[in-house]
């Protein structure tokens, strides 16, 4: 498994729709057979490419070590390797989340790369 933290990008509603069946299944895993994730150095390129015309989105982070029985690192975008999971997402593989908003400048990440998980300011534990 990737050392690198996991993250996936998703409509603001993807707590309350996972909360409802205890899972987290995106569109993509019914048309691709995956969820995409992103490490968190490809999240500003994702977003430029994926989201430009979308203005809130929930950034979740992704429990490595739970999903690591679905997880693969493929190539994608250009060759890069992006992690994809194979299966839905358990609610409590969800371990936190930051609401993005897109002002003019775009969409504000926090400090995610070099920082341990539990120390990312304004991550929101997900109930």
């Amino acid at each position: 498994m990737s050392a690198e933290r996991l993250f996936h990008l998703a409509p603001p509603d993807a707590p309350a729709s996972a909360r409802d069946s205890g899972l987290w299944s995106p569109p993509s895993l019914a048309s691709e057979g995956f969820v995409h994730l992103s490490f968190a150095r490809q999240l500003p390129g994702t977003l430029a490419i994926h989201f430009a015309d979308v203005r809130e989105l929930l950034l979740l982070e992704v429990d490595g070590a739970a999903v690591e029985d679905a997880l693969r690192i493929e190539a994608s975008r250009d060759g890069e390797l992006f992690p994809h999971v194979y299966r839905a997402l358990a609610c409590e593989e969800l371990l936190r989340s930051w609401p993005l908003v897109r002002d003019a400048r775009g969409f504000a990440l926090p400090a995610l790369a070099d920082t341990p998980a539990g120390d990312v300011p304004g991550g929101h534990p997900l109930p």
